[in-house]
């Protein structure tokens, strides 16, 4: 439908149409995992935008590439185009767009291991969020700092955000929120060990995401409950959860993804006796997170090779955590990670 209108739009010579298509088409293949389509029609909306010298339009066309390059793989590359729009928004005054920046700024920091910084964004788009009455970024603001603590090892906080985020979206029917939130609330239950809700809280999130076809982010919750499957022994259920997250994460490039999975599949040999196997994933985990920048998936992975390790060195992998802000416990096979 986008493109039936971008074809009218073009033969108006109308480019404030043609840049709103460019958006929303943008904004589809986001949801749909193809992110560099999506930043591609991002790019020409900030072309077009700039043409039209309009402050709004270029900041949403701005934040869809930071959010593009984020899901592929690139979140410090992602930043610099979030602050960019941002800095539009609060020039326009457009208070409800910017708290969404700065949950999607929250969201990169937190990918980058900058907790203190993920945090303080999220409370900044929650006040903002709660300043405005807007429920639904209210709701996605809280559910940002639950994800920043779980990392941070503050389970009860993770909890009550998440279900104070699942209220909101339910009362505004919000689907993807609604999704969002269940699955937060398994990982949350996944943590507290309650893993038979956590299975009952996937497969609502898992129903969520298929009616509106989200794929990247359907592939976290297979990455959940394929954790939850190892943590219970059901290796081969395990080990075909993994194999279809990781299937999504290769066909949306989501490098964090595959990372998390590798680190999965590593914890996954260890426990069923393939020491060279894990040590293998988990060095492999390390190298590719060292190379993207998440530093919190580096730390997991240096945690994964103390397992492996015949004379681990914990307290250096706790100063590692540490400096991330995560929460450290040495941890005996299988790893549970946040």
């Amino acid at each position: 439908m986008y493109r039936r209108a971008q074809a009218a739009y073009r033969t108006e010579a109308d480019i404030d149409g043609q840049r709103d298509t460019f958006l929303g088409i943008g904004d589809c293949l986001r949801m749909l995992g193809q992110f560099a389509q999506a930043k591609q029609a991002y790019t020409r909306a900030v072309r077009l935008s700039q043409l039209l010298t309009d402050q709004e339009g270029l900041a949403e066309s701005l934040a869809g590439v930071g959010l593009s390059l984020r899901a592929q793989g690139n979140p410090e590359r992602a930043l610099p185009y979030l602050s960019d729009a941002r800095q539009l928004y609060r020039q326009a005054d457009a208070e409800d767009r910017e708290g969404f920046i700065l949950w999607a700024l929250g969201s990169t920091y937190r990918f980058c291991g900058d907790l203190r910084k993920a945090v303080k964004h999220f409370q900044q788009a929650l006040a903002l969020a709660r300043q405005q009455e807007d429920i639904t970024g209210t709701g996605y603001a809280l559910c940002g700092l639950a994800g920043a603590s779980r990392l941070m090892g503050r389970f009860a906080d993770t909890q009550r955000f998440y279900q104070e985020a699942n209220e909101l979206f339910e009362t505004e029917r919000d689907i993807y929120g609604r999704a969002y939130s269940y699955c937060g609330l398994g990982n949350a239950a996944r943590m507290r060990q309650e893993y038979d809700l956590a299975m009952k809280l996937f497969a609502q999130a898992e129903k969520l995401y298929g009616r509106i076809g989200d794929k990247a982010s359907f592939a976290y919750t297979l990455w959940a409950m394929a954790t939850v499957h190892k943590m219970l022994g059901d290796y081969n259920r395990s080990a075909a959860a993994f194999t279809r997250a990781q299937a999504l994460f290769r066909d949306t490039r989501d490098h964090r993804g595959a990372i998390y999975c590798r680190l999965g599949v590593g914890e996954l040999a260890l426990l069923q006796g393939k020491e060279k196997t894990a040590r293998l994933a988990f060095a492999r985990s390390l190298e590719q997170a060292e190379r993207y920048g998440y530093h919190a998936e580096a730390c997991h992975a240096l945690a994964g090779l103390a397992l492996v390790d015949p004379a681990p060195d914990w307290a250096a992998v706790k100063k590692v955590y540490r400096t991330c802000g995560l929460h450290f416990t040495p941890p005996p096979p299988p790893l549970n990670l946040p």
